[in-house]
């Protein structure tokens, strides 16, 4: 888990399994990225998107919550 971020946003959905939860963030280095937690609370893991925009971070988190992006809980 890194420790060089700025966390922008959080997106939250409730599903049967538990809530969803991702922190849309922004790297020291100025990247934009994801951090995300299974609907256990675990945390699962961060994604970083190079060269990207913040609204493309924002997307990913509101896939991932929707269940249209997955990630397995390991």
């Amino acid at each position: 888990m890194r420790n060089d971020i700025t966390v922008l946003s959080q997106y939250m959905q409730e599903h049967t399994e538990g809530r969803a939860r991702v922190e849309v963030f922004k790297t020291n280095d100025g990247e934009h990225g994801c951090r995300f937690y299974g609907p256990s609370g675990a945390f699962l893991k961060d994604e970083i998107y190079i060269g990207k925009a913040e609204v493309y971070a924002e997307n990913a988190a509101e896939n991932y919550v929707l269940g249209i992006k997955s990630i397995n809980e390991s």
